[in-house]
């Protein structure tokens, strides 16, 4: 293999090593290697995503990039009830990174030997084009959460004013409210996803001086029509649903997954203000209190009906589930570059034809041996290009 002479292969090798090391970092937290379930085959879906975008993102993505550059989508993504977020980046990259790791490991190589089937300018492509969406999507000089003490700040200080002065404060029975709804529309994200905790997002902490920080937690894809399962007879009202929180002597750590995390646990005798809101076409609405409570209700019903979907699946689809499931991580990239239902469609089917070819032979593999790597891994979490 000859690298291109176009291939920057020492900025590409830093970047790879930047994500592996923070991705197993993160992964160590939440111990998601060792992760099970009793209606999704997590361990073989997954696998089955990475190998539909290893194959099919570095296209579209060069697609999208004619209409919006890197810098252009990940500046859209600052505010809150954006869809990509945080998590679309992270996944285009560690499927690319995860799909090319495993296949080096099928074919008996160790770390610094060349890789017959590298792609050095696809490679390159991809992190390139997240290092420049993540520099423009994050309002400080980090690329990644543990860079900058576990902080995803996203929105600039005129955003976070506002919303600072939209927060006010909540009776017991409205904070109430509020919780219920937001445990729901989480439990309808991880059962509409599949078990992946795709859909729910936290940022932040923002500073506000005095011990006071300003957080936010999103919940949003509450209307996708895309995966093949999603629609549902009870529909959530709004496609996105924001909670902002204002408290005062709390902990706030955020990963590269969306995640966060807030210590103490339980904070209602530190959280001094709330406001719920929706991101309707770029125009933020306060929902009101009877709206919260009927976007809970309604994604109470939601949910059982997905769940009562999953639980009628086969086998096979068990795994095969996961080319949609990704499909709909790069399809978000494509709407913001105004590509419209056809690139999405065309997404789609790519990576149903991926599965098609894959999922018959992944059956007869219970665990592939990639987890044995990233719970242990012999050498980087991902292994550089060779020169």
């Amino acid at each position: 293999m000859s690298v291109a002479a176009t291939v920057d292969v020492e900025r590409t090798n830093e970047l790879i090593k930047l994500f592996g090391e923070h991705q197993y970092a993160d992964m160590r937290v939440e111990r998601r290697e060792a992760m099970r379930s009793v209606l999704f085959d997590l361990p073989r879906r997954s696998p089955l995503g990475w190998q539909c975008l290893y194959e099919h993102a570095p296209a579209f993505l060069r697609e999208a990039s004619e209409h919006a550059t890197a810098e252009e989508i990940g500046a859209g993504m600052r505010t809150v009830g954006s869809r990509p977020y945080a998590l679309q980046p992270f996944i285009f990259v560690c499927s690319y990174l995860g799909a090319r790791q495993m296949r080096m490991l099928e074919l008996g190589l160790s770390q610094g030997d060349p890789f017959p089937e590298e792609r050095p300018e696809n490679l390159t492509f991809i992190m390139d084009f997240w290092a420049r969406m993540m520099s423009a999507y994050r309002s400080d000089d980090a690329l990644l959460p543990r860079q900058a003490g576990g902080s995803l700040p996203i929105l600039d200080e005129a955003l976070v004013g506002e919303l600072d002065e939209r927060a006010r404060p909540a009776s017991e029975d409205d904070r109430t409210a509020i919780r219920r709804m937001a445990a729901t529309l989480e439990l309808l994200n991880f059962v509409l996803h599949g078990e992946q905790r795709d859909g729910i997002f936290g940022h932040g902490p923002y500073d506000l001086g005095g011990g006071a920080v300003l957080m936010c937690k999103e919940f949003n894809d509450l209307r996708n029509d895309y995966m093949p399962w999603a629609e549902t007879r009870t529909r959530v009202p709004f496609p996105n649903v924001v909670v902002i929180q204002v408290a005062r002597d709390v902990e706030v750590s955020c990963d590269m997954f969306g995640s966060m995390t807030v210590h103490p646990h339980e904070i209602d005798d530190r959280l001094e203000r709330v406001v719920v809101l929706t991101n309707e076409g770029g125009s933020l609405r306060e929902l009101g209190i009877d709206e919260v409570t009927g976007v809970q209700e309604a994604a109470a019903d939601a949910q059982e009906e997905l769940f009562l979907k999953a639980v009628e699946w086969d086998d096979r689809y068990k795994i095969e589930y996961g080319a949609p499931m990704f499909a709909n991580h790069l399809k978000p990239f494509l709407d913001a570059a105004g590509l419209g239902d056809d690139a999405a469609q065309r997404l789609m089917d790519a990576c149903k034809g991926t599965a098609d070819r894959m999922v018959d032979d992944m059956l007869e593999v219970e665990l592939p041996p990639i987890w044995g790597h990233m719970a242990n891994p012999q050498g980087d979490f991902y292994w550089p290009m060779s020169a």
